[in-house]
């Protein structure tokens, strides 16, 4: 069987299932819609093999060997596809059908499984998935995931947002789709989907032997002998494959066979997701203890992908995740976590700071905001969003044991709708102008001053490759009356090597007559209706031996 066969086989969830009598259903949870032959249920250390059409308790253990794959479809409309070499159990179902709430709560031990949200998901708290490393809460749409050996992810394709649970109490949220939670360093981390990780798990949740005896594409009914007891054959099949999680499937088997999407002109986009950069620079203070000259030293931190920057439109907050791109610090990244007072201002919520293992630091105090400018970053790039934000917080060195205190003074965040990698342009070129902001420490002895100057970006979409260049960066007036700090000007090459959309590469420069070195990230992003009109991203640039250090964000749109 083709994989598309093995995929509709899994779609058209069984025209095996019917309607009876709602006797002796109170443990019934659902039934098995697909079925591989090398697939098993039981309770209690029984193994029984599983076929098409069985009921399924909760409490009763589904199990597959290295070829067996089963969709579970349950009573709310929910289903679970257990892949190869799997074991879910069901370990509560709750659901009223009146008010259509209830709880689902299940144990993914091992293997690879995928979960499409029915009524019970649409409510807070209605669907737990506990696994070997915490517990995911799933409001909404649809979650595929896996757990071996190589560690364990979980990619969020559809719905309202998945929430990840460590052991340690540690919380993560993923609110776009098309971003995967990623515990294989270790350390939990929140990235876009790549192809990988969709090849690894279709491989798995697919399967050319799959049983579908009783499943056909007109609805018929089956013969009555395999008639089970669920709701009617219709709503379920409603219930479990609508539209847009039929057209999220179909979305990923394009990209596993590489076939381009192309998008007529003018026509809008609408598979795309928030996401941005910031970036900013550390000024650590430590106590008198630490040390017996100056007690302070400068570092830059900044994103490295557009999922750093999540701005969760429900509760209007803003997670910005930021890492030390210079390296060699205690603090190997952090997470800060702002809620709203006003329209266009926020307030520092949390810090969780990170060792560069990913051993977690714990932390005394935080303070802090986040502000969004009104003013554009270039002409007629009103989808671009940008702004700034500051923190300060204290914690105590985990290997020293003195404390420290950070701040951030000025920090800059930018924003927009980041285009899907398949939605780019494979080929022909484009050219780019905007405006970089940021802020400058000219030395060991100065100020921080406020930055600002023009950006510049020549790609070619073929070769996923261009030059970048930030020409004229320099203080204001404002910060810098005199004049005394030189402009900046840097650039480098940019090259796209994964398949998601995000450019990195290495810059350098002069600031007067101070040379630097340095980086730059960003990603193309949408104006509704063209997939790459603009560009965003950070950049940092530094003299060690000077102590000149200057970082920033970017903002740029396409010209013709």
């Amino acid at each position: 069987m083709s994989l598309v066969r093995a995929i509709a086989a899994f779609l058209v969830v069984g025209a095996g299932v019917s309607l009876a009598a709602q006797d002796s259903a109170a443990e019934k949870v659902g039934v098995a819609a697909a079925v591989n032959p090398d697939a098993f249920s039981g309770a209690g250390g029984a193994r029984k093999e599983l076929r098409i059409g069985k009921s399924i308790f909760y409490n009763e253990r589904i199990s597959t060997d290295a070829n067996g794959v089963v969709q579970v479809l349950l009573v709310d409309g929910s289903t679970f596809t257990v892949g190869r070499n799997s074991n879910v159990v069901i370990d509560r179902f709750v659901y009223d059908p009146q008010k259509k709430t209830g709880e689902i709560v299940t144990t993914f031990s091992k293997g690879s499984m995928r979960y499409i949200g029915g009524k019970i998901s649409k409510n807070p708290g209605g669907v737990t998935v506990n696994t070997p490393n915490g517990s995911l809460a799933i409001r909404g749409g649809m979650v595929q995931g896996s757990i071996g050996s190589g560690g364990s992810i979980f990619s969020f394709l559809y719905g309202r947002e998945m929430t990840f649970t460590g052991n340690n109490g540690q919380t993560y949220k993923v609110y776009q789709p098309g971003y995967t939670l990623d515990l294989s360093s270790g350390t939990p981390t929140i990235r876009p989907t790549t192809q990988a990780d969709i090849e690894l798990l279709m491989a798995s949740l697919t399967n050319s032997n799959t049983d579908t005896s009783g499943v056909n594409t007109q609805n018929t009914p089956p013969p009555p002998e395999q008639l089970v007891n669920t709701l009617s054959l219709q709503q379920l099949i409603i219930d479990a494959t609508g539209t847009r999680i039929t057209d999220e499937l179909l979305a990923q088997l394009r990209a596993l066979q590489d076939i381009p999407k192309t998008i007529p002109e003018g026509e809008p986009i609408i598979r795309s997701s928030i996401g941005g950069f910031g970036a900013g620079l550390v000024y650590s203070l430590y106590d008198e203890y630490a040390c017996d000259g100056p007690c302070y030293e400068f570092s830059t931190a900044a994103s490295t992908s557009p999922g750093d920057f999540q701005f969760n439109q429900n509760t209007e907050s803003i997670t910005l995740k930021l890492y030390d791109v210079e390296g060699g610090g205690t603090v190997g990244s952090g997470v800060l976590r702002f809620m709203p007072n006003s329209g266009s201002a926020w307030n520092l919520a949390s810090v969780n700071l990170y060792r560069p293992n990913g051993q977690s630091i714990p932390v005394y105090s935080s303070s802090g905001f986040a502000t969004a400018e009104p003013g554009n970053l270039c002409s007629s790039c009103n989808y671009i969003s940008w702004g700034e934000f500051g923190a300060t917080y204290a914690y105590e060195d985990p290997l020293d044991y003195y404390t420290v205190t950070e701040h951030i003074p000025l920090g800059w965040w930018v924003a927009g709708q980041v285009t899907d990698f398949r939605d780019l342009p494979q080929t022909g070129t484009a050219s780019y102008k905007g405006t970089a902001v940021g802020s400058i420490i000219p030395s060991y002895y100065g100020s921080q001053l406020v930055g600002r100057g023009d950006l510049g970006m020549n790609w070619d979409f073929a070769k996923r490759s261009g030059q970048f260049s930030i020409t004229n960066f320099g203080p204001s007036v404002a910060s810098d009356p005199q004049h005394l700090v030189p402009a900046l000007n840097a650039g480098g090459t940019m090259t796209m090597p994964g398949n998601f959309n995000k450019f990195s590469g290495s810059i350098t420069g002069m600031a007067g007559q101070t040379s630097v070195v340095g980086g730059a990230r960003g990603s193309f992003v949408t104006d509704g209706k063209t997939p790459a009109a603009g560009v965003i991203g950070n950049w940092n640039v530094n003299n060690i031996n000077s102590g000149y250090r200057a970082t920033g964000i970017f903002g740029g749109a396409r010209r013709p």
